[in-house]
Order: C-alpha cells, then sequence, then structure tokens
C-alpha cells in the first residue's frame, strides 16, 4: 500500500513538472479574461476602440463569445452594433493576453525547433525497465510432479505444474 501512494506521488510530481506550465498559462489566461471584461463594464465608449469590420472579416476574426483577434492583435469586446452591412465593434485591446499567448508560442517555437540531441544520461533514464517481466513456459524437457504422501502431510496432494486448460469432453 505504501509503495502504490508513493508511486502515485511520483507520477504526480512528474505530471505536475511536464504540464504545471500549461496549467498555469490556462489559469492566468482565465485570470485576465476576467479582468478585461470587469475593465469593460466601466470603460466608456471614448476609451475604447472601434474596429470596423465586414460581416465576414467579423466571422474570421471572432475567437470567443467576447473577442476578436485582428491583425495580430486580441480584443475584447464591449459591444457590437451593425450598420450598412458592416459589424462596428467596440472593443479594448487586450495586452497581458496578446503577451502571455505570444510568451507560450515562442516556448512552443523553441522547444520543437531545439536541433541538439536529447543527453545521454536522460535516454538511459527513460529506457529503464523498472518491471521485471517474467515470462514462465512449460519447460520441453519434462514436467515436474510433486507428490506429498499421508506421511509428511495428512492431505494427499498432486501438483503436475502443467499449465494447459483442461480437457473438453
Amino acid at each position: 500500500m505504501v509503495k502504490r501512494i508513493s508511486g502515485i506521488a511520483f507520477l504526480c510530481i512528474l505530471l505536475l513538472q511536464v504540464a504545471g506550465s500549461y496549467v498555469y498559462f490556462m489559469v492566468r489566461l482565465t485570470d485576465i479574461r476576467k479582468e478585461m471584461r470587469e475593465q469593460l463594464k466601466h470603460k466608456p465608449d471614448e476609451e475604447l476602440t472601434l474596429l470596423r469590420l465586414t460581416q465576414e472579416e467579423f466571422k474570421k476574426s471572432r475567437v470567443e463569445d467576447h473577442e476578436v483577434k485582428v491583425n495580430g492583435k486580441m480584443y475584447d469586446i464591449a459591444r457590437i452594433t451593425v450598420k450598412d452591412n458592416h459589424v462596428l465593434v467596440y472593443a479594448l485591446h487586450d495586452e497581458a493576453e496578446d503577451n502571455l499567448l505570444a510568451f507560450l508560442d515562442e516556448m512552443v517555437d523553441r522547444s520543437s525547433n531545439d536541433k541538439k540531441p536529447v543527453p545521454s544520461q536522460l535516454l538511459e533514464l527513460l529506457t529503464l525497465q523498472f518491471v521485471i517481466i517474467e515470462i514462465n513456459t512449460p519447460s520441453q524437457t519434462g514436467i515436474p510432479i510433486k507428490h506429498l504422501t499421508p506421511y509428511h502431510t495428512t492431505i494427499s496432494a498432486v501438483d503436475s505444474g502443467l499449465e494447459s486448460p483442461p480437457p473438453r469432453g
């Protein structure tokens, strides 16, 4: 039981190390979006950016219900109005989200473009066999038979060691 708990704890630590940065980015992105929605409630129209888009441009630039991406920049939508086949989007540029997404993209690009070979010590660790697998096959030379007589024990037992299914009738 102790081995199982320690194994699960070790696995959780490894997973946290591998996936921890992505979890942090997701939590931070959620916080940034909440902060921006709160800011949008109190901003007057004069402080918002007016984006004039066609219907198609608006559909392509829409990221989520409350966000659009125009010219590589993320904007949080305060309100939308439609006028003369154009969509007028009153929005606020979300610099914090742009910076966070750019940082995440940079991390992924650097890790995928890394041309250095994996250190040999890491390869050895990843290819270690922690569980020894034993394959028990019956020997071809003979079948060991254990026979206990009543002289040694009160119950007579026969153990043939033959590993095969029972005969069909």
